[in-house]
């Protein structure tokens, strides 16, 4: 992918806190520092945190559009009104399929274009939260796409299923799909790999009479705490929360209260922290780990 033009292969991240990090090719294989990926006015693009990326030419113009997925399960477009090598990023836009909002089940979506049914029209290929992968297929034109109701190409996985797992989850495909489209075996027709992430939950560890007693103690602290700052806490709730199409000002206006409101909670931060280590005494240990899946394409019938 060559988001600037100038001939060489660049590199798109998103990040856990949602912002998009462009790394930017120098040739053989070897990238500049990274820099966060900004607006048409110098704005950092930030749509939710958990952000991923993908960077294609959504209406056919010859310039490359972002498709940004979030922790909610959307998946924005970022529109560029510039050149090849001027990217000019415009005002991010919630995609639609049948004429509803895209959400992935269970969030975490990562959003990738490719032409999975053949027509020459790019579909959208998404990743969710649920291990999942749904197919949108592009019913629309290269330069006016329109997306039909998603198609399960990978069902949930028993992991997300069974919550929390029965198994040990290094045996099964888990959750957060990463998707990329490629014909591994060469036989014409697409496959996935799938990247995944889950965790196996080990043995707890026993406690003592006087461990035991300390984590009922600060349970019973840390629930009052709780009440006490409870209007703060729920305040903070909400403004975490982003509001459908929400425009420049008010998102500016939102994280204003959201930093004002997080400035009175420190209080209650500094708090649970000296109550954290002994509430969380004895919680059994996740071994995390991520695998990469491939799911082969049968021949269909009529073939």
């Amino acid at each position: 992918m060559d988001l600037d033009g100038d001939g060489q292969a660049d590199l798109l991240s998103g990040s856990w806190p949602g912002e998009v990090y462009f790394f930017k090719g120098n040739g053989s294989g070897r990238f500049a520092k990274g820099e966060q990926l900004k607006d048409r006015n110098g704005k950092p693009i930030k749509l939710g945190s958990a952000s991923t990326v993908f960077a294609s030419d959504w209406d056919g113009d010859g310039v490359l559009d972002l498709l940004i997925g979030d922790i909610d399960g959307h998946v924005w477009l970022v529109p560029n009104g510039g050149t090849t090598r001027k990217p000019a990023f415009g005002s991010p836009l919630k995609l639609e399929a049948d004429g509803k909002v895209i959400k992935a089940p269970h969030g975490d979506s990562h959003p990738i274009l490719a032409d999975w049914d053949g027509d020459g029209i790019a579909d959208l290929i998404l990743g969710c939260g649920d291990g999942g992968v749904h197919w949108y297929r592009n019913i629309g034109t290269p330069k006016e796409p329109k997306l039909a109701a998603a198609n399960v190409l990978v069902h949930e996985s028993n992991f997300v299923k069974k919550f929390p797992p029965e198994t040990s989850a290094k045996d099964q495909p888990c959750m957060r799909a990463k998707v990329c489209v490629v014909d591994w075996d060469g036989d014409g027709r697409l496959d996935l790999l799938i990247g995944d992430a889950g965790y196996t939950q080990q043995e707890a560890p026993k406690l003592t009479k006087e461990e035991a007693e300390a984590k009922k103690k600060a349970q019973e602290e840390y629930n009052k705490l709780c009440t006490k700052f409870q209007s703060l806490l729920e305040e903070q709730n909400k403004l975490f929360q982003v509001p459908p199409d929400e425009q420049p000002k008010a998102k500016a206006e939102r994280e204003k209260k959201l930093q004002a409101v997080q400035e009175k909670l420190k209080p209650f931060n500094d708090e649970a922290q000296k109550l954290y280590p002994a509430m969380f005494k004895g919680q059994p240990k996740l071994e995390w780990h991520g695998h990469v899946w491939l799911y082969l394409r049968k021949a269909a019938k009529s073939e």
